[in-house]
């Protein structure tokens, strides 16, 4: 083991348990499992830079806790840190190569969040989703009267992409419409990329598991779209291993299909997928650069709008993003009050009406004229979602926000469905 350990980049906010204190480390890439230390270990990891020692931090130590900084409990504490893969350090290294070697060999993307974020169980995670619909801020279950038409299906969907037990009913909202239309025959999930990539656009082949069935990804699909960009879209596939904002939408979809069949009596409608993850747009934000102007941005935002504009099958565009992300959990020093939040929506709901419009210019603008303060993590998504969309228009159906006051922090989120400008409302 190195003696100087050294952190890797990973999440750590605070949380309350029995009466206690404790920093919850997360791992955004999930080789990690999540851990909880003590405000003292977080004091010494938060040094773990590679450059110190154990004789470099016994006087910091000293200095801030008033007492001597054994040698077998900080061995025991680095032990113990490498041991859970949260230093960067050979025997990661090892392991992480194995993990993702073993990812690209799986023809099918196993599902990351099953049994924590929701039921593993086809009848207990079926109850689970409908319960979002009946909610008190849900929008009821979808119902499809007998011999009436069926609503157009939307040509995108905007859903969050947070945990479901702070947002499930605001999925129900982006996703009751789909459940009362005939569905489409091909979903392109534009989902944010939490630990970025070395390229703009991230695609997989692999078809996901869930537990109510294989979801099919559009080999042919990815295949034609990645022959038009010159990059390699697949560099960082991995990053699909553990991302969540996929996941979750993937996830709906087979449900609602189900839903659907159940409430018609008809066959469960077939579809494919293609999953596509987005990463970070901050430095063309930061260089004020709209993002469609680099190469392979606009590239790849060109060569996906033709392929789908060429689909003879129905085609629908899902989002699966959340808005900002504000308190001390994301490093923000001011405090998240009441009238602190009512800002956010505000300055969200003006975002969400860009959205609508598919106003690319006006939408990146309402996140560079304060540099993005909010951390709106499903910009990149959004913003290529506006460069393929043509001639829909956006109906805004729910907003939330979701405050943790173990952390003092929130994220918020929205709902919206895009229907073609010729139809009428319902």
């Amino acid at each position: 083991m190195d003696d100087k350990p050294r952190v890797r980049a990973i999440e750590a906010f605070p949380v309350q348990q029995d009466g206690k204190t404790l920093i919850y480390l997360k791992d955004p890439l999930n080789f990690a499992t999540p851990l909880g230390i003590s405000p003292v270990g977080y004091f010494l990891l938060a040094h773990f830079d590679g450059r110190h020692a154990y004789s470099d931090l016994c006087e910091v130590f000293e200095q801030r806790f008033r007492t001597p900084l054994a040698h077998a409990e900080f061995d025991q504490f680095v032990a113990m840190l490498d041991q859970h893969y949260y230093l960067k350090s050979a025997r990661f290294e090892q392991f992480q190569q194995s993990v993702i070697s073993e990812f690209r060999a799986r023809p099918r993307r196993a599902p990351a969040h099953v049994g924590g974020g929701y039921q593993s169980d086809p009848v207990g995670l079926a109850a689970q989703l409908d319960s979002y619909f009946v909610a008190p801020s849900g929008p009821g279950l979808p119902s499809v009267s007998s011999g009436a038409s069926m609503r157009e299906a939307p040509k995108a969907i905007v859903a969050p992409h947070i945990d479901f037990h702070r947002g499930g009913p605001a999925y129900a909202w982006a996703y009751k419409p789909l459940a009362e239309s005939p569905g489409a025959d091909l979903y392109i999930i534009l989902g944010t990329s939490h630990c970025g990539g070395q390229t703009p656009y991230i695609l997989t082949r692999k078809s996901f598991e869930t537990p109510l069935g294989l979801v099919e990804t559009d080999g042919e699909f990815v295949a034609q779209l990645q022959s038009q960009c010159a990059e390699d879209c697949f560099t960082d596939e991995f990053l699909h291993r553990g991302e969540h904002s996929i996941e979750f939408q993937v996830l709906f979809l087979k449900y609602i299909a189900q839903k659907r069949a159940a409430l018609t009596g008809k066959p469960e409608k077939p579809f494919k997928i293609v999953p596509i993850l987005v990463s970070s747009f901050h430095p063309m934000m930061v260089s004020l650069t709209p993002p469609e102007e680099t190469q392979a941005v606009g590239d790849f935002l060109r060569a996906l709008r033709q392929l789908a504009q060429q689909e003879a099958r129905q085609v629908c565009f899902v989002a699966g993003v959340d808005l900002a992300h504000v308190g001390k959990q994301f490093g923000d020093e001011e405090p998240v009050t009441e009238d602190f939040l009512k800002w956010v929506e505000a300055e969200d709901r003006q975002l969400v009406d860009r959205l609508s419009a598919l106003d690319a210019p006006g939408f990146f603008h309402e996140i560079a004229k304060d540099e993005d303060k909010r951390k709106i993590c499903g910009f990149s998504p959004l913003y290529s979602l506006i460069h393929l969309l043509d001639g829909e228009r956006g109906h805004h159906l729910h907003y939330g926000q979701a405050f943790t006051p173990e952390t003092g922090s929130a994220v918020t989120f929205t709902s919206l469905i895009f229907k073609g400008a010729d139809e009428t409302e319902n």
